[in-house]
């Protein structure tokens, strides 16, 4: 099990490490709707490359020791394959989907608790993106609950389209953990749509007094902020995703 895996425990000393000397203020709200045992889907927003770290310590706060659903390609990397094999995280392999949907919904089963990006990507814009139906399907198979788990402000430190600013700085971070949205019988376009909702209210609360200066890039531009607007984001996307698949096909032939 991922609680007596030392590394694990060693990687959760190493990212509050990386926290403190960045010396980030995380605030975390709500922590007590994650349930402390059984089977829970921990549904994150997506807008940084380092927004696995907060999500990480937020289910830790809550005594569990979650699994993450990973790209499978990113075992090609010794170090995070290294990672990945010690910490249970399950890799997602697009081509072969059901393997790791078994895997997760196995793991649900067996009382552990599993993170899951529902917008599978960084969302440009820092808006909610569309939502895939993996965690609404998993939650349904396994009976489990959704928990919507918020990280507001790390796409301040790393995201597409703004500067990275890993050295230490005073950031403010909140987490914001919503109640659980239970599967109730429904089918999962309906429970998806019911988990975006409350995801969006529980970004609005995580943005509700945070700081958003205008014209800032990690600002929405709903707020007043640089950051593309949800349309011109998607273009963005579609237009990285063709540049990716146009790379493969060259690297292929």
């Amino acid at each position: 099990m991922a609680q007596r895996e030392p590394v694990y425990q060693a990687v959760q000393v190493l990212a509050k490490s990386i926290l403190a000397a960045q010396g980030l203020r995380v605030e975390y709200r709500g922590v007590h709707n994650i349930p402390a045992d059984g089977g829970v889907v921990l549904a994150v927003n997506h807008t940084s490359y380092v927004d696995f770290l907060e999500a990480g310590l937020t289910a830790r706060r809550a005594g569990r020791w979650p699994r993450y659903m990973m790209k499978a390609e990113l075992r090609e990397n010794p170090f995070i394959g290294f990672l990945m094999k010690h910490c249970k995280a399950i890799g997602v392999d697009r081509e072969h989907g059901a393997e790791s949907y078994h895997e997760a919904v196995t793991a649900l089963e067996a009382g552990e608790a599993v993170i899951v990006y529902p917008e599978a990507t960084i969302s440009r814009s820092f808006e909610l993106k569309e939502f895939k139906s993996g965690a609404a399907r998993m939650a349904i198979e396994s009976g489990s609950p959704i928990v919507p788990v918020v990280v507001w402000g790390t796409q301040r430190i790393w995201s597409k389209g703004t500067e990275r600013r890993i050295g230490r700085h005073r950031f403010p971070v909140v987490v914001q953990v919503g109640p659980p949205v239970p599967p109730d019988g429904d089918d999962p376009a309906a429970l998806t749509a019911r988990l975006r909702t409350a995801m969006q209210e529980v970004l609005d609360e995580a943005q509700d007094g945070f700081p958003a200066p205008a014209g800032e890039l990690w600002v929405p531009a709903r707020l007043g902020g640089g950051a593309p607007p949800p349309e011109k984001a998607l273009e963005l996307e579609r237009e990285e995703f063709a540049r990716r698949r146009a790379a493969r096909e060259q690297r292929g032939s």
